[in-house]
């Protein structure tokens, strides 16, 4: 089935209009027929529609019902992530995306080897926004421009913080509720770091004996917390 986004200005009288980039790649990429169905995401809403024509790399459909989104979570899950190499960030905003994560900040941590510049931002959007599409999400995360660790801090204030450390005692365990998930680089937090971080509010939790790699780790936390 047919899923992505469009903003309210295509769809008009029972009609939504998809051309573009999106109209592109669905009239010459996946080659949609007169007769397909789909379901087009804009504020919350799941439009569910029937293709009428292609012309060109424009796509015209029906709307045949109109209901509120049924796969998000119902509470925002924020990833504070240690910016790590592009391929890695890459999946880690990709994966995250697909398992629930609402908002990604990306942290120049101290042991952070990559330092991408501001218009990276851009590449993100657009990796969220097609792994949004591909897992059927309700919403396309949000990513910041890459902060310091101060920055992010105030950015999630009042909200629970759980803080990836493998040399932590306590295991973590599903979490009801909106919540933030740090997560350092491949270095690990420096103590600085982690000392900020359990001053702002911070838990420190272990995923168990075995150290995962920086672009995993996130994955498999954010699906502990999601797993209510």
């Amino acid at each position: 089935m047919i899923w992505l986004f469009v903003s309210a200005a295509q769809i008009r009288d029972g009609r939504l209009t998809i051309d573009g980039p999106k109209g592109r790649h669905l009239a010459r990429v996946r080659r949609v027929r007169p007769g397909e169905a789909g379901v087009a995401i804009s504020d919350g809403q799941e439009h569910v529609f029937s293709v009428v024509s292609v012309e060109g790399s424009t796509v015209r459909a029906r709307l045949t019902e109109s209901r509120p989104n049924r796969t998000e979570l119902g509470h925002d899950l924020v990833l504070l992530q240690a910016v790590l190499p592009s391929a890695d960030f890459d999946a880690v905003l990709e994966a995250g995306t697909e398992v629930g994560v609402t908002r990604f900040v990306p942290l120049q941590a101290e042991r952070s080897v990559a330092r991408p510049h501001a218009d990276r931002r851009d590449r993100w959007r657009a990796v969220v926004e097609a792994a949004a599409e591909q897992s059927h999400r309700g919403r396309i995360p949000e990513v910041t421009a890459p902060m310091s660790l101060p920055e992010a801090l105030r950015g999630i204030a009042g909200t629970p913080l759980v803080v990836l450390d493998p040399l932590a005692a306590q295991r973590l365990q599903p979490m009801d509720g909106s919540v933030a998930l740090a997560v350092g680089p491949e270095g690990g937090w420096t103590g600085d770091e982690l000392a900020a971080l359990v001053e702002a509010g911070g838990q420190p939790f272990t995923l168990g004996p075995r150290i995962l790699r920086a672009r995993l780790a996130p994955v498999a936390a954010a699906v502990i917390l999601s797993a209510r």
